[in-house]
């Protein structure tokens, strides 16, 4: 039987020696060793006050306090992700880039209310940017789960985009990727990623493979990305005062009775009003589509993506564009923590126009081409899963229009730590 002196005792052994009850398992079980070979503690006194420890720290990390009376848990998370970039290129007039910064400062939180509501909001203070900030209510209908979700995240548009930066087995996501779904400057669509509405998930586990079988969503946005604070809590204007409408569906499922490997195919649309012309244009729609599919066996990956749009009056007034893209990515475990990834992207922008810097991040850039192809062969070391990983990669681009070209390549690096 241990005594409350006893347990005290310890625990302020534990405090002194500079560790945390927090962790009694791995910080306090070398004290405890020592006083058991004293002969202080018995064999069975040391196991019961490490039952004790461990139960009272779990106590302090799941209680919270929070404004609001009716929360029932809180959970916390971040992301940090250093990058350096040394992109050369053959554009005139245009610095090379040779510079560390930080991609990502993710820090956000969960608040569960029960009977299905919950608030979630991530924000990144490196990009000044929500990740997401919604409502959401989730349930069951019939046997098929649902959620509801009011506030601002990613579309369901482009595989690549919508899946996590933090597990992102290559640095950045692909060219095609890039000019379909980044905000729009001229040349780039920005006909996905972050936009403010309203979204229904049907199943949505199945569409992050944790269960087999059909998924499909939809939702009602403002047209407009919305990248940065004061997009997200605007008012509008004359072209973005309308709605874009979304809807998609796809299948997770497994290979083989003993379930050797998974896949998942899907396809997403979306009619973005006003959003045509250069930069948007009353009148100008913009119509997108994609098809992808993804596989993963033991230590390989293999994904693809097909993406296409109608730009109204995107080649210029009275001149429709109707550009398209396609990337292949697979990825080989060589051992536990080493993994080799390899990726090829083409886009064709219908000349509407893209440069090199449109498809590889920091790329200097001069030449506005017609298309962009684009490769990266990378390494990524796992310290602890996607938790902390080290990325190294090369990348390489060219933007080609009629007899001429521009091409940029270098080495880009990431560390990332995810909690």
């Amino acid at each position: 039987m241990i005594t409350h002196r006893l347990k005290l005792l310890v625990s302020l052994f534990v405090l002194v020696g500079g560790l945390t009850v927090t962790l009694p398992a791995q910080d306090s079980g070398a004290l405890l060793n020592v006083l058991v070979k004293k002969g202080i503690l018995s064999d069975q006194e040391a196991k019961d006050i490490r039952a004790e420890l461990a139960h009272d720290s779990h106590a302090a990390v799941t209680k919270s306090v929070s404004g609001g009376k009716s929360t029932n848990s809180l959970a916390i998370s971040g992301r940090l992700q250093v990058q350096y970039a040394g992109i050369g290129s053959e554009a005139i007039g245009k610095a090379n880039t040779n510079h560390l910064f930080l991609r990502r400062l993710y820090f956000g939180a969960k608040a569960s209310l029960g009977t299905g509501w919950s608030a979630n909001f991530i924000y990144d203070f490196a990009g000044e940017n929500f990740d997401k900030a919604y409502i959401e209510y989730a349930s069951v209908m019939g046997d098929q789960p649902f959620a509801v979700q009011a506030g601002i995240r990613k579309v369901n548009f482009g595989v690549d985009e919508i899946t996590s930066s933090g597990s992102l087995d290559a640095i950045e996501r692909s060219g095609a990727t890039r000019y379909f779904v980044e905000s729009n400057n001229g040349r780039r669509l920005g006909a996905g990623s972050y936009h403010v509405g309203l979204f229904y998930e049907g199943n949505p586990n199945a569409r992050k493979q944790k269960t087999t079988g059909w998924f499909y969503g939809g939702a009602i946005t403002n047209p407009e990305r919305s990248a940065g604070v004061s997009l997200a809590s605007g008012s509008g204007n004359q072209i973005t005062n309308t709605q874009a409408f979304w809807a998609g569906f796809g299948y997770s499922g497994e290979l083989g009775a003993d379930a050797v490997g998974k896949y998942q195919v899907g396809f997403e649309a979306a009619q973005l009003l006003d959003q045509g012309g250069s930069q948007g244009a009353e009148g100008s729609d913009l119509t997108v589509w994609s098809t992808y599919a993804k596989f993963k066996s033991g230590k390989f990956k293999l994904a693809g993506e097909f993406l296409a749009a109608d730009v109204e009056d995107g080649a210029g007034v009275g001149t429709d564009a109707s550009p398209w893209g396609a990337w292949v990515q697979g990825s080989y475990f060589t051992s536990d923590v080493f993994e080799l990834v390899g990726r090829y992207s083409y886009t064709n922008s219908d000349g509407r126009g893209i440069k090199v810097s449109d498809g590889v991040r920091s790329a200097p850039a001069s030449l506005t081409g017609d298309n962009l192809t684009e490769y990266y062969l990378g390494l990524n070391y796992y310290f602890v899963g996607n938790d902390l990983k080290l990325q190294l990669g090369y990348v390489h681009g060219t933007a080609e229009r009629g007899n001429r070209s521009e091409s940029a390549d270098g080495l880009r690096s990431q560390l990332q730590v995810n909690f």
